[in-house]
């Protein structure tokens, strides 16, 4: 069976940097899929703005699997808003009292949301992976309908924290590693997969006819759906096992390097 979509992560996968590409390469690829009637999807924890602006020429166009899955978009139009239980903003927020060294920000469809207590070392962080950002006074109180909540601790620390968040949310929302010490709460059973899944359905598109990247424990659904999962070199030696083949690293453009390769 053909390709007939591709589904990219970014940060650690797409991105050289959290930020950059080749664009005139990328280009070109676009003219090929573009051809053959592949579609393109970018599938990310990263906040929606934040992708349309950095695939601005084709926003419209592209498939969007953004917040880990929570917020799934054709083009413009809405296929999945998650929404977050009312209680656990304000559980997250009382844990952020506590644990001043665990900053946590929510996305939900107006934005990310920063309360004051965090450093704004960790605001500009975030400012990377979203573009509507907005500090706020306290979570608990912010006028959007979060679908996931992000954080970034010491690389040494994340394992515990992640641990210690689990029991205090048992099983009303999940605790996912990104990588390099960032992790999201987000809703149970949405994962990139299951965003792609709703992508997929509304264009008539197999899981067999995808080919997906990623390079982090949250892309390790979305590699085993694809009918062939690439991960990228630089990815930790347990999601490069479960993957199906291996790309080259993102500071050499892996994807694009493969697409060059597998495209009609």
């Amino acid at each position: 069976m053909g390709v007939r979509a591709i589904a990219v992560d970014e940060d650690g996968t797409f991105l050289r940097d959290h930020v950059h590409y080749d664009i005139q390469r990328f280009e070109a690829l676009w003219t090929r899929m573009e051809a053959a009637g592949i579609r393109f999807v970018v599938a990310t924890g990263n906040q929606y703005q934040q992708v349309r602006d950095l695939f601005a020429t084709h926003a419209d166009q592209i498939g969007y699997v953004c917040a880990a899955g929570a917020y799934v978009l054709d083009g413009g139009l809405p296929l999945r808003v998650a929404k977050a239980p009312a209680h656990v903003a304000p559980l997250l927020s009382d844990y952020c009292r506590s644990h001043p060294d665990v900053p946590f920000c929510s996305l939900g469809p107006k934005g990310c949301h920063v309360p004051r207590q965090a450093s704004r070392d960790f605001f500009d962080d975030m400012a990377t992976y979203c573009h509507e950002i907005s500090w706020v006074d306290d979570l608990a109180a912010v006028a959007d309908e979060p679908f996931l909540f992000s954080s970034v601790v010491d690389e040494r620390a994340v394992d515990d924290v992640v641990d210690d968040l689990k029991h205090l949310l048992k099983n009303e929302m999940s605790v996912v590693k990104c990588g390099e010490g960032y992790f999201d709460v987000m809703c149970p059973g949405v994962t990139k997969a299951s965003g792609l899944e709703v992508l997929l359905a509304h264009w008539a598109i197999s899981a067999e006819e995808l080919v997906a990247f990623g390079d982090s424990d949250n892309d390790l659904e979305m590699l085993s759906l694809a009918g062939v999962g690439y991960a990228m070199e630089n990815a930790p030696a347990h999601v490069r096992d479960a993957a199906d083949k291996i790309a080259p690293p993102c500071t050499e453009d892996g994807v694009l390097a493969v697409l060059e390769d597998i495209l009609p």
